[in-house]
């Protein structure tokens, strides 16, 4: 292990376009934090996308969860001090994975819903795929989170789809179009609006590779990448008051 670091297990692969941000932003962190050619202690466990969303799109959750949490044990096996599944979608299954090991799992849900209580937000937009936008194990998370009165609003029908396809069309296969950011992002302006909403949450990990932050105005933009990035962070570093 890294003196003043604990070593971070990284279950990855969902898609791989989304692990590499991740891993690099993990290292930048370290980086900029303590100086010199300092990188991040981390152990990567890439799972085989495809495997993945066969059991997602056949509900076998289960099997899914089986998978994960296999992977969980052999990170802990090599001597990982905590986990975290970079992938928003697959922490259906998070409490599997998490009771598969005795290290500390970190959960992408929780990332997201502190920064927008700091933030003293209680209205958001949810952006993600059908699964997490649709589902009570991430749209109601963040609900009971941000507490009593708390909304938390999808797109319109036709837009949340045009997201869904586009995360697994396009964006887990590195496509970036600026016609796909466009539309989005009026999807985004528009829906704000129309229901008043205070922050914006990117509940997507490929999300990210389309600088939506750049194209919201007003509102806070709470992208669970970033955010859960820095909660690896200020976890592995702690040691070293950093």
């Amino acid at each position: 292990m890294s003196a003043g670091q604990k070593r971070l297990g990284l279950i990855g692969g969902m898609s791989w376009e989304s692990t590499a941000i991740y891993y690099r932003e993990l290292n930048r962190g370290v980086g900029q934090r303590l100086g010199g050619l300092h990188s991040a202690d981390l152990l990567l466990a890439s799972v085989d996308f495809q495997d993945i969303v066969s059991c997602v799109t056949g509900d076998e959750w289960e099997r899914a969860a089986d998978q994960l949490s296999a992977v969980a044990r052999r990170l802990e096996d090599a001597g990982v001090d905590g986990i975290a599944l970079a992938v928003n979608t697959m922490h259906k299954i998070a409490p599997s994975i998490a009771d598969a090991t005795e290290v500390p799992f970190f959960d992408i849900r929780n990332a997201v819903a502190d920064a927008a209580r700091t933030a003293r937000v209680d209205a958001v937009l949810l952006l993600g795929t059908n699964y997490v936008v649709q589902e009570d194990f991430y749209r109601g998370w963040i609900e009971r989170s941000l507490g009593p009165g708390a909304r938390v609003v999808a797109l319109p029908d036709d837009e949340q789809h045009f997201v869904h396809n586009t995360i697994y069309d396009e964006l887990a296969k590195g496509v970036v179009r600026t016609s796909t950011r466009e539309r989005i992002a009026q999807a985004i302006a528009s829906t704000v609006a129309a229901h008043r909403l205070g922050g914006v949450v990117l509940a997507c990990t490929e999300l990210p590779l389309l600088d939506l932050d750049s194209c919201v105005d007003g509102v806070p933009v709470f992208d669970s990448t970033r955010l859960h990035v820095e909660t690896c962070l200020n976890w592995m570093l702690h040691a070293t008051g950093r």
